[in-house]
């Protein structure tokens, strides 16, 4: 009675540990949560040919001139690029998957009526002259929800 005790503890303990093994199949569907270190999103769009996902932070003033179309200086626009990772809890559609690229734009005053604005790709490589970049960094409207 004793032994069938044991065998059925131990019978326990291994089953138990093989349903707690940490399983890295699933490495491939781990969703990516990028710290935005307290900038808001502004928008976000796909690209379905190059296979990613794009999200637009910005500050508050970043997110102002995105509502009204007029830059200010201490904009912080910060354009983070993911590749698109099937999700599969739902057939058919795509999260976040690893970061490509990030490219950051910070706008400044260049004289009392003219602003300007600073680029940069802290991670990754983006193709496209840097001035192009700006332009399609800053003109995206802000998503507005009813």
């Amino acid at each position: 009675m004793i032994r069938m005790k044991i065998f059925a503890m131990l019978l326990f303990v291994i089953a138990g540990s093989y349903g707690c093994a940490n399983d890295t199949s699933n490495d491939v569907h781990k969703r990516i949560i990028y710290n935005a270190h307290g900038l808001r999103v502004i928008t976000s769009f796909s690209d379905r040919k190059q296979q990613t996902i794009s999200l637009l932070y910005g500050n508050a003033l970043a997110l102002q001139s995105a509502k009204t179309g007029i830059h200010d200086k201490g904009e912080v626009f910060e354009l983070v690029t993911f590749k698109q990772a099937n999700n599969k809890y739902w057939y058919g559609s795509y999260i976040n998957g690893a970061v490509q690229s990030i490219e950051l734009v910070t706008s400044y005053a260049a004289d009392k009526n003219a602003i300007a604005f600073k680029y940069k790709i802290p991670q990754g490589q983006v193709t496209g002259n840097a001035d192009i970049r700006i332009k399609g960094i800053t003109s995206h409207r802000a998503l507005l929800f009813p």
